[in-house]
């Protein structure tokens, strides 16, 4: 009977452990369960913070090279166009002995070279420059490349009041109106182009053109032989039969050849 009594209350103390811990292991497994989903979750931020840092990283280095190749580049090209410029400068400079040669074929020739060889500033600069020589052939070649250079602008304006497109014929005659009234060259290369042998060849509008601009020029810019030339022109334009638009710009221009006063 010791015996049945001392297993009966093992078995019942066995029963009562066993309904202490059997509780205890499902809430165990759970907090693993959550401390594990806390712990996965923190490392998945932590790693997409470090890729989005290291991306970043990568994107700057990336920038920085880029930036450096463009500036190498660039250094590059200034190198080579430096390198560019000074041959331009050597060549041009054995041309100099052919400035002061005796034949004013050779002479000019050697100026057009130059003038191919470099930019407008550079021989505006160089070509003033020798108007300060000592050597008397330097200083006639200077002023006559600067007026040259200077008359450029002229020459294509009025050129281009006889393009075939009317913008850009209007827009040359507006320019020559607004920066030549007053000169000199513009009237007499306008006049040039109303001249015998070739109004023929001007079309109705750049004729037109041509009077217009005349009639706005200053009458003090105008010469004696200039105004012989503009008389002459008014009559061969006359002689033609001319249009509405034509006979209109005509007579505004023989009004202006009546304010000329020459000596």
């Amino acid at each position: 009977r010791e015996a049945w009594l001392h297993n009966r209350v093992r078995r019942s103390t066995f029963a009562r452990m066993s309904d202490e811990i059997a509780p205890r292991t499902p809430r165990l497994a759970e907090r693993l369960t959550l401390w594990t989903g806390v712990v996965g979750t923190a490392l998945t931020v932590v790693l997409t913070a470090w890729n989005a840092y290291t991306k970043t990283q990568i994107d700057q280095r990336e920038a920085s090279l880029k930036d450096l190749e463009l500036k190498l580049k660039e250094r590059s090209a200034g190198v080579e166009e430096s390198r560019e410029r000074v041959d331009r400068y050597k060549w041009v400079l054995g041309l100099f002995p052919d400035l002061t040669n005796a034949n004013p074929q050779k002479r000019n020739f050697t100026v057009g070279l130059i003038r191919l060889a470099l930019t407008s500033d550079e021989a505006a600069q160089l070509f003033t420059g020798l108007q300060t020589s000592a050597d008397t052939t330097l200083r006639a070649v200077g002023t006559t490349a600067i007026a040259s250079i200077e008359s450029e602008p002229i020459v294509r304006l009025v050129g281009e009041m006889n393009a075939d497109d009317a913008t850009t014929r209007k827009r040359a005659v507006a320019e020559l109106e607004r920066r030549y009234a007053a000169s000199s060259q513009a009237i007499t290369l306008t006049l040039q182009t109303l001249s015998a042998g070739r109004l023929e060849a001007l079309s109705p509008s750049a004729a037109i053109n041509g009077l217009y601009f005349l009639s706005h020029t200053d009458p003090a810019a105008w010469d004696r032989e200039q105004l012989a030339a503009g008389r002459a022109a008014a009559d061969r334009v006359a002689a033609r039969a001319p249009g509405a638009q034509t006979s209109a710009a005509l007579a505004a221009f023989r009004d202006l050849l009546q304010r000329v006063r020459v000596p």
